[in-house]
């Protein structure tokens, strides 16, 4: 006679709360697209006039630190920095109000003429943010003189007006407000040196390192939040793009700072009203919302940042990342990866692309690689072999495919046409009668 056992299994599964649907359904839209949706929200709903839209965004909410793996490593002289490949001159970052505005304090900071020419170098890789766009070490060697030197004329122009300008870091910005205003305590210290954690809302842990409690150090962070973390954007006076971007990636160190834009991205609290609880509880659900797609987009945005730091220095192509590779390594869903990947744009050093654009599959490979290369790398380097064959006999697609092959791709010969297609190379009988 068979036996009949009883077996309890347990199952966890994610309870999709009415805020978790609205983020799933604000995930595919940018930032300005968002804002328009909230709109028609309140006025289909009496509910949600309780949601007020006139506070300004708060930063802290809106930044992530990415750092990079190998901070620093490779760093490429002044001369030969860019996204692509390299530039013969050297990009002036600030912006031209702020670069005006500085100028005209060198004479009152300086206390040596002699160190003019140091400033302006500064000066020149200031960026519109109010940070300085280039290591110490490579204004340093760029301008001949020693490191020492350039940090000394470096603490001089850091006294400039605004404070926090001419800063390396965020911590540095914030630090140098702080000490200006007297909160530069050996707590408030400590939560600039942990910034990641509060961003985290690690609030016990960052207690507990400041060696005060949770009411102190919330009334750290409040001081905190009332300082500017870009002290340099009230001088631009660039023109506002036709499509705002929704992510802004600036350098952070030997990091980098990812921010959502504020000045698009929507911040929303409830009024003082009281109103109905229905009410509340709606507005609530919807600033929830908000929040959680915030949350979601930024991990989803610092991950692909930290894939492609080599890239985004200028110091190689764009390496392999897909949605399942995106999907596994945030714990999100891939179409949750899908949405935002497809509908946001982030403004990068120089230029400004889709997230989607910093993600691209592997090349057929000889053999398993623990950095496969990149249909976008092999793309680059089929353009090399062409811009470098002989006019009079050009290479054909089965040479090109011979070629790649000992550098780790396997492509057939079609695979090649296809690829030079995609990458805008002629034929070989057009390159030849070219």
């Amino acid at each position: 006679m068979g036996k009949v056992a009883l077996t309890v299994e347990q199952r966890g599964a994610l309870a999709m709360t009415p805020a978790l649907q609205q983020a799933i359904g604000f995930l595919a839209l940018s930032n300005v697209d968002l804002s328009a949706r909230l709109a028609d929200l309140r006025r289909q709903s009496d509910a949600l006039a309780q949601v007020v839209e006139d506070r300004p965004a708060q930063w802290l909410s809106l930044m992530r630190s990415v750092s990079a793996p190998g901070a620093a490593k490779g760093a490429m002289p002044l001369s030969q920095r860019g996204l692509g490949g390299s530039e013969s001159d050297r990009i002036v970052q600030g912006d031209p109000g702020l670069v005006a505005h500085v100028s005209a304090q060198i004479p009152l900071l300086l206390r040596k003429k002699s160190d003019r020419p140091i400033a302006e170098a500064l000066l020149m890789a200031l960026e519109p943010s109010g940070w300085l766009g280039e290591s110490v070490a490579q204004i340093a060697e760029a301008m001949g003189v020693p490191i020492a030197r350039v940090e000394d004329v470096l603490s001089q122009m850091q006294g400039a007006e605004p404070t926090g300008l001419f800063a390396r870091s965020l911590a540095e910005c914030l630090l140098l407000q702080a000490r200006e205003r007297g909160l530069l305590t050996p707590a408030f210290q400590r939560l600039l040196d942990h910034l990641p954690m509060l961003a985290a809302g690690k609030l016990d842990d960052l207690a507990d390192l400041c060696g005060c409690d949770l009411e102190a150090l919330q009334g750290m962070v409040r001081a905190l939040r009332q300082l500017n973390p870009k002290p340099g954007a009230a001088f631009c006076d660039a023109p506002v793009p036709a499509l705002p971007p929704d992510l802004v990636l600036e350098r952070d160190g030997e990091g980098w700072l990812l921010t959502l834009n504020a000045a698009t991205t929507p911040s929303l609290h409830l009024s003082a009203d009281g109103g109905p609880p229905g009410a509340r509880r709606e507005a609530k659900t919807l600033i929830q919302a908000i929040e959680r797609r915030n949350a979601t987009v930024l991990s989803i945005a610092a991950e692909i940042v930290q894939r492609q730091d080599a890239h985004l220095r200028g110091l190689g192509a764009i390496a392999v990342l897909t949605i399942n590779d995106l999907a596994a390594a945030t714990g999100f869903h891939r179409s949750t990866v899908s949405r935002v990947t497809a509908a946001l744009v982030m403004k990068i050093p120089r230029r400004t692309l889709r997230l989607r654009d910093l993600m691209c599959a592997a090349a057929p490979q000889t053999r398993h690689l623990e950095d496969p290369q990149s249909v976008r790398a092999v793309l680059d380097r089929m353009k090399a072999l062409v811009a470098e064959e002989d006019p009079a006999s050009p290479l054909t697609d089965a040479a090109i495919a011979e070629i790649l092959l000992p550098e780790g791709a396997a492509l057939a010969r079609r695979t090649v046409a296809k690829y030079r297609s995609l990458a805008g190379i002629p034929a070989r009988s057009a390159r030849r009668k070219a």
